[in-house]
């Protein structure tokens, strides 16, 4: 993560009721309905506080197929598709270290998943609501199921599921068929520049979700998912 682009909107305030703009212009709360057809969100890092335990998942992996790697060498490269970083940090046995980490992550590290707070917008959100994660599509699946959110999700979209995971465009390619809608009628709110390149490739808005900094490349960026209930982001929306 970086320093936020100068072009980027930081919309300010993290709490649920969005702060005052003393002086500046009013702002014009929309509904949430109005600003996008499809809301479409990242997993880890967005929605859950997994990041961590990817990490950790993916140096036990290669522990174990003989093979010492360092946190900062592993740290970079979360936002990629698992068989892509998997392919960068053994290629020889690329195939083999991803279903590793995957099994590992699932026995022992997927209890140390907790949601954010306010992932809990995702009910307070209209439907459809999808995810597109650089995660194996069935480990997306358990963490949902075993954080609650599963309930809110209408679709999920895999690394493996697609033939390019972020930040290829392919995932939104799949979700705007899925749902019948124009990808550009999409919000996908992500905390990487992963996210932000794979919409803004499909011409969709990207929002960042500024957990830990701003994403370098993106258009707009919030620092709690409860402004997603109030800022009029999409096509649809008016300026403020």
């Amino acid at each position: 993560m970086g320093p936020h682009a100068a072009s980027s909107h930081v919309i300010p305030g993290s709490g649920e009721i969005p702060p005052k703009n003393p002086g500046g212009p009013t702002i014009k709360f929309l509904s949430p309905s109005a600003c996008a057809s499809v809301y479409v969100f990242d997993l880890d890092g967005t929605l859950v506080e997994s990041v961590e335990a990817h990490v950790s998942a993916w140096l036990e992996a290669l522990r174990r197929l003989g093979v010492e790697a360092r946190y900062e060498e592993v740290r970079p490269l979360m936002g990629l598709p698992a068989r892509e970083i998997a392919a960068r940090l053994l290629p020889e046995r690329a195939e083999e270290l991803a279903e590793l980490k995957n099994r590992l992550f699932l026995e022992k590290h997927l209890a140390l998943v907790r949601p954010y707070q306010d992932a809990e917008v995702l009910g307070r959100l209209p439907r459809p609501i999808a995810v597109v994660t650089s995660s194996s599509g069935y480990v997306a699946r358990k963490v949902l199921d075993a954080v609650g959110l599963a309930r809110y999700v209408d679709f999920v979209v895999g690394g493996d599921e697609v033939p390019r995971g972020k930040p290829a465009p392919d995932p939104l390619y799949l979700v705007a068929k899925r749902f019948s809608v124009d990808v550009k009628d999409m919000v996908v709110v992500g905390d990487s520049d992963y996210d932000m390149e794979m919409a803004e490739t499909a011409g969709a808005l990207g929002v960042c979700i500024a957990r830990h900094g701003a994403c370098r490349k993106a258009k707009s960026v919030i620092t709690s998912l409860y402004q997603l209930l109030y800022y009029p982001f999409g096509t649809k929306a008016q300026k403020p």
